[in-house]
């Protein structure tokens, strides 16, 4: 592939997350309502309630040009909606970036495998995100949906998990009694069916202890459904490094909003479970190499 294909594609990657945002802001105001499927009827205001044609209706450019209020009625657009548009476009341009420049898969169509499955979590992750800070739900379409594809993507393309899971001890490399053809897809299931039970038994656990110490839900089944989900496309190492990276985001934040704010409150989990998950999707290499140095200095410490 050329320089300048690469460039072609890059930016094709880039508008087409443009687009996919748009339909990501219907899943993000139909799904928690359960009032209109996300298909139909077509988009319209809120507020006069007309429909909004086609050319009102394209991503970030039409918000801009109206000056981000409704043709009609005047009424204010939320800049939620440009900022998951424009989110999810830079999400699916540097998918494509890491794989056109630096992907590690040995064929194109693996890289091009494994950009679907990065853009395709981030945006299911964006709308539970988004969701989960305005309902504090998380949606089943999404949650249940996902686990279930992550388990036959993890069958059908078990090399998904070499680049989220460096470390393949727990699950076995071999199965002497199949087919070589049937052994990747048994080893890419047995993957993801214990990265499901590993990410959604872990954070079930702490939502178990959390109720008996603090006498009151401390984890909302929703978070547990979301980390099967998670757990069955990063592999079981990768979901237990997503649960500590989003336990530290939580933490940090919540130490933030305790010293500006005075006060704690509620804080959906959702949305850091969603941040460590991309951190393992998009960066599990450099996390990996991180706690090795790590180690290696801690030894090092210690020998002395």
């Amino acid at each position: 592939m050329t320089p300048d294909q690469k460039v072609v594609l890059l930016i094709f990657a880039g508008l087409t997350g443009l687009l996919v945002g748009s339909f990501l802001n219907v899943c993000i105001f139909r799904l928690p309502r359960e009032c209109m499927s996300i298909v139909k009827p077509r988009s319209r205001c809120i507020s006069c309630r007309n429909f909004i044609a086609w050319y009102d209706n394209i991503p970030v450019v039409s918000w801009l040009v109206l000056g981000g209020k409704c043709r009609h009625c005047k009424t204010p657009i939320s800049f939620r909606y440009v900022a998951v548009e424009m989110l999810t476009g830079a999400i699916f341009a540097w998918a494509a970036y890491v794989q056109l420049y630096h992907g590690r898969a040995d064929w194109e169509w693996e890289r091009a495998v494994w950009f679907g499955v990065q853009a395709g979590l981030a945006s299911a992750l964006i709308v539970c995100t988004f969701i989960d800070l305005e309902f504090t739900i998380l949606p089943d379409e999404i949650t249940l949906g996902g686990l279930v594809l992550g388990v036959v993507v993890g069958g059908a393309f078990s090399f998904i998990y070499q680049q989220t899971d460096k470390y393949a001890a727990i699950v076995p490399s071999r199965f002497p009694f199949l087919a070589d053809a049937l052994r990747p897809v048994a080893v890419g299931l047995v993957h993801a069916s214990v990265g499901a039970v590993v990410g959604g038994g872990l954070i079930w656990l702490i939502g178990f202890l959390g109720k008996i110490a603090f006498r009151k839900e401390a984890m909302g089944f929703g978070d547990v459904k979301l980390m099967a989900f998670l757990g069955a496309f990063l592999g079981p190492q990768a979901i237990i490094m997503a649960l500590f990276l989003a336990v530290f985001l939580g933490a940090m934040f919540g130490i933030g909003k305790l010293i500006i704010v005075r006060r704690m409150g509620y804080v959906p989990f959702g949305p850091f479970l969603s941040a460590g998950a991309l951190v393992m999707v998009f960066a599990a290499p450099l996390v990996w190499d991180g706690i090795d140095a790590y180690i290696t200095f801690i030894k090092g410490s210690v020998d002395r």
